[in-house]
């Protein structure tokens, strides 16, 4: 308690877009196939089923930070994009909203899933949601596991239900590498599968690290908590001329704002702002004057809720 822990949770979103769109090429051309057979050493030059992507329908289930960012993509592919998502989203590009899943999925040439972890999105798509897309469509998962009945797609895939489908992210996946998996949908035909790495990419990877560093840099100046996944989120502003600021982490518990007010009234405060998290309060005010005691320090420090407490 008391050490905030920044995170980057949309810095990779980018690079989830972009195998997103390379997995609707490679399922058009069959690519994933004919890469197999020839590493077998066979050659079999056949184009039965193949197709441009272009004017092609995309529809994305989840039109969030990587949805979005994926039918922007989308269209420089000259796809037509269609979403849904459960919130009310503002469309980018010539993307359209549909009013429900069932549109999306009856519409749509490929169907790629960007959804949370939420437990409402487990199993989204199941044997009845795959029973209304094209029997030309193709399913793609780069998101959350969870989201795909897994042995419903493979009965679907096995039955021609649909032509393909291409999944990141799986249930149950391993943690680690050089690890044995097993999946109903392993040896099926048309079928791309790869270990969750959407989102590892050395652009994506030195991205999250430029922005946490910065993060870091701006909490240790400013006291921002901007970022934070353990930690109320206060964006700090620069500390002017002529005042001293003070950040004060404590429990959050009734009367603790009351009595951190009490000592800070003995100054003159020109700005005060207070979040929580949790049972985490944090309070940032900046004091109008160069010199402030270590006595306000020891105040704080004393009283029976405070965490921690730095004057910058």
């Amino acid at each position: 308690m008391g050490i905030p822990v920044f995170t980057s949770p949309f810095q990779h979103q980018g690079s989830v877009a972009e195998i997103t769109i390379s997995f609707i090429v490679l399922l058009a051309r069959q690519i994933g196939d004919r890469s197999r057979e020839i590493h077998a050493g066979e050659w079999n030059k056949i184009s039965s089923g193949c197709t441009e992507v272009r004017g092609k329908t995309l529809g994305i289930v989840g039109y969030g930070q990587v949805g979005s960012q994926l039918g922007v993509m989308a269209e420089a592919l000259s796809l037509e994009v269609q979403f849904y998502d459960t919130n009310s989203v503002m469309p980018m590009g010539r993307a359209k909203a549909r009013k429900t899943l069932d549109e999306v999925l009856a519409e749509s040439d490929y169907v790629a899933i960007n959804v949370s972890n939420a437990p409402e999105n487990v199993k989204i798509i199941g044997k009845r949601e795959l029973g209304l897309m094209k029997k030309t469509a193709y399913l793609i998962n780069a998101s959350y596991g969870e989201a795909v009945d897994i042995d419903a797609l493979a009965e679907a895939l096995k039955s021609g239900q649909i032509r393909g489908a291409a999944l990141d992210s799986f249930p149950d996946q391993p943690h680690g590498n050089k690890t044995e998996f097993k999946t109903p949908l392993m040896g099926l035909k048309n079928v791309l599968m790869t270990p969750n790495i959407g989102d590892i990419t050395t652009e994506g990877d030195m991205r999250v690290g430029t922005e946490v560093a910065n993060a870091v840099v701006n909490n240790i100046k400013l006291g921002s908590t901007v970022g934070t996944a353990n930690f109320p989120s206060i964006s700090a502003w620069p500390l002017k001329q002529g005042t001293r600021r003070i950040v004060n982490v404590h429990r959050n518990v009734r009367g603790v704002l009351q009595e951190i007010d009490y000592i800070l009234s003995s100054y003159n405060v020109g700005k005060q702002i207070l979040d929580t998290k949790d049972n985490l309060g944090y309070i940032i005010a900046d004091i109008a004057t160069e010199e402030v005691t270590t006595e306000i320090v020891s105040q704080l420090a004393l009283l029976a809720h405070t965490v921690k407490t730095r004057i910058l």
